[in-house]
């Protein structure tokens, strides 16, 4: 916890003495009261070596340090830009590291627009995390989708985005084309697989290893593979890629459309035992506001991945819906998530079907500018049949989570 507080205070004390202007130093503090109301030993995080698929359990209630961010961009040159987000956990194998680091080149051009990004980061395929540290500014918990994307996927290369402005054209809509190609990502799809759909906001550092349980079913064929996994790890030597475009109308309606393929050689194996993953998917984001106080959020994503021979194979698909309003100094949103993991492969060994669904209830008050407080219900119920590997252990659970927060934002 020492090490913790220390560098919680380090990231505030960076914010006042890194030579860059006060807006391009953005971070929270984050500090939760936490009740949860599953007991059942096994359903404890999966960042403790558990099945569950929530972030906190039994052993993490009453109040915790929850996070801390820090995120800093300085401009220089021409049109060139640096962006590093730095973020404090007190669970998982790291406490401290970076989750995104990238040069951003976007010349001022009168027509059409051009973007370039290089390094360490997210795809912008999402509406629902689009806050500072890619957190989300409607819930504390990520939907399924996300919270998957928070903890398996960072693009380690170069994107490239061709944007037409309505506005530069007279005309209410604005089209973009994104793509991009990069390498690591191979361990994509490793947790899906084994451990399913987990909501929480847990981002995986870079370089960072993300543990979960030792199930019954590592022997054999899979007696190699470790219960952990290294994701943005390069296996295979074979870039991947995504494309995507975007469609916005005015300010009322925002559309983004992605294809992502890591192109994995599932036969490739790490000596440390993790394989490379052969992953895709097509992922679908919309926003309307119906007006300046209340919007409507919902993402679907579906795809598909296999390691091995195969040894391991499932499709995988998930949507939430969300409505949330603002009003005053308030915000109260709603989401309903869908999730479901499907096993292609022919081993019964090794089970990897899952479902289920969860409901996330949040209110959050931006008591000052610098003060935040809210308050979170989740409820969600997960159906995986790798539990039922050990003797007398059930398949389907339903984890209750209650969060009291205070947050601290510079």
């Amino acid at each position: 916890m020492l090490k913790t507080l220390t560098a919680s205070l380090t990231l505030v004390f960076a914010s006042w003495v890194i030579p860059v202007s006060a807006q391009d130093i953005t971070g929270l503090i984050q500090a939760s009261w936490i009740d949860t109301s599953n007991d059942t030993p096994w359903m404890q995080s999966w960042l403790r070596e558990g099945v569950g698929v929530t972030r906190f359990d039994n052993e993490e209630e009453d109040l915790q340090f929850n996070q801390a961010v820090l995120e800093g961009g300085i401009d220089f040159a021409t049109f060139w830009r640096a962006d590093a987000s730095v973020l404090v956990y007190q669970d998982g194998e790291d406490e401290l590291g970076i989750t995104e680091a990238l040069l951003t080149h976007k010349p001022l051009t009168a027509g059409v627009r051009h973007q370039v990004r290089i390094g360490a980061f997210y795809p912008v395929m999402s509406l629902e995390n689009v806050d500072t540290g890619w957190h989300s500014p409607y819930t504390y918990t990520f939907s399924a989708i996300n919270s998957w994307l928070a903890e398996e996927l960072r693009i380690l290369g170069a994107e490239y985005q061709w944007t037409r402005p309505g506005r530069q054209y007279n005309s209410p809509h604005t089209w973009s084309l994104v793509g991009a190609v990069y390498g690591g990502n191979d361990g994509l799809g490793t947790l899906l697989s084994w451990r399913g759909w987990a909501l929480h906001d847990r981002q995986t550092l870079l370089d960072e290893r993300v543990n979960f349980a030792q199930y019954p079913s590592f022997s054999g064929r899979l007696a190699d593979q470790p219960a952990w996994v290294e994701p943005f790890k390069e296996t295979d030597h074979k870039p991947g890629y995504y494309i995507g475009a975007h469609w916005r109308y005015i300010s009322d309606s925002d559309l983004r459309v992605y294809y992502y393929n890591n192109r994995g050689d599932g036969t490739q194996i790490e000596s440390s035992g993790q394989y490379a993953w052969e992953t895709d998917f097509v992922s679908v984001a919309w926003q309307y506001r119906f007006n300046q106080q209340t919007r409507f959020l919902t993402q679907f994503m579906s795809g598909a991945t296999e390691m091995g021979l195969p040894a391991v194979a499932l499709d995988f698909s998930s949507y939430y819906l969300m409505l949330s309003h603002k009003l005053d100094k308030h915000r109260f949103s709603a989401r309903y998530d869908w999730f479901d993991t499907t096993e292609t492969d022919h081993y019964s060994d090794d089970p990897n079907d899952s479902q289920g669904d969860a409901w996330t209830l949040a209110w959050r008050y931006a008591y000052h500018r610098h003060l935040e407080l809210g308050a979170e219900y989740l409820e969600v119920t997960s159906n995986n049949e790798s539990r039922t590997l050990w003797p007398s252990w059930a398949a389907e659970e339903t984890q209750r989570q209650v969060q009291l927060v205070l947050r601290v934002v510079f």
